[in-house]
């Protein structure tokens, strides 16, 4: 469906994008995911044609964007981070004169703005000035006016940017019921979107590819480790210095206190060991007490931060 390949944007010295390639396939929701600054709208904005490549192509069912990008823009439907909505607009006439700009039919108008109203939940602000409109209405009618053409595909870019918690759900479970019949890619840069709505994410860091892969495949690639959580009671110097030099132990650090002579550590192993047996027989070797036992995995947090450090 879509093919990026090789994809560099230099704004003079500046290298933005830095020689990306990626493939999204049909009917897949891709969370472009990367910290700040990292290049997750530079390439939206190349892909929708906004702005061009200092190198690199980008095919869209096999047309290059820059040979014919009237044919591709056809088939995206694009919500920028900032919505260009018409705020003196009512909501009605706002889709109207989309549908109208989108080359509509003039005698399907009507019944696709029904479609679009009752897919995006719009149906109790219709008739409301935008202005008037909270943070999730608009984004609502954002993405209304992204589908109005009914796309193939959809590009967004942070839509829950700025929303409440319910408002956040909302637009969520949105972007998955488009899913369904659509290919998307959204970015974000909060975790929690990638594992509750994505089939596959991409980490972007500085302009370059980090990570591929569903948030279950990522926080596998992180593995090769374990780490355990245990809660001591004992002597901090002596417990952080006798749990690093076990067998095995890759690391150990001091987490929290609970009192002067009860403390938590993270104790990380090498290879994928489990270490617990020998951990807690130190434990016992030492007469110290175990408070706390538990096995930590690894979140899409761990390797976000491994991956963007």
């Amino acid at each position: 469906m879509i093919e990026i390949k090789n994809l560099t944007k230099k704004f003079g010295n500046n290298v933005i994008l830095d020689n990306i390639t990626l493939t999204v396939k049909k009917g897949e929701i891709l969370g472009f995911l990367g910290p700040n600054g990292a290049g997750k709208t530079t390439t939206m904005k190349i892909i929708t044609s906004f702005w061009s490549p200092t190198s690199g192509s980008i095919l869209i069912d096999n047309i290059d964007v820059a040979n014919d990008k009237i044919a591709t823009r056809q088939k995206i439907g694009y919500l920028p981070e900032t919505v260009p909505l018409y705020e003196d607009m009512r909501v009605y006439e706002y889709l109207k004169f989309v549908a109208e700009m989108r080359g509509i039919a003039k005698t399907e108008i009507k019944k696709r703005i029904k479609e679009v109203v009752d897919i995006c939940g719009l149906r109790s602000v219709i008739k409301q000035p935008i202005e008037e409109l909270s943070k999730g209405f608009r984004q609502r009618v954002g993405l209304a006016q992204a589908i109005m053409h009914n796309p193939e595909i959809l590009i967004l870019d942070e839509p829950t940017t700025g929303l409440d918690p319910n408002q956040i759900v909302e637009i969520r479970k949105l972007i998955k019921d488009l899913g369904r019949e659509k290919t998307v890619i959204f970015s974000t840069h909060i975790l929690g979107e990638v594992s509750a709505v994505c089939d596959r994410a991409v980490i972007i860091n500085k302009g370059k590819i980090v990570g591929e892969g569903s948030p279950e495949e990522l926080t596998k690639k992180a593995g090769g480790k374990e780490i355990i959580y245990v809660k001591i009671k004992g002597p901090k110097d002596a417990v952080l210095e006798k749990i690093s030099r076990m067998e095995n132990v890759a690391k150990v650090d001091f987490k929290d206190t609970e009192s002067d002579n009860i403390h938590g550590y993270e104790v990380e192993s090498k290879n994928e060991t489990d270490i617990r047996e020998s951990l807690a027989k130190l434990v016992m070797d030492n007469d110290w007490g175990i408070l706390e036992f538990n096995k930590k995995a690894v979140s899409l947090e761990d390797v976000f931060r491994e991956l963007t450090k």
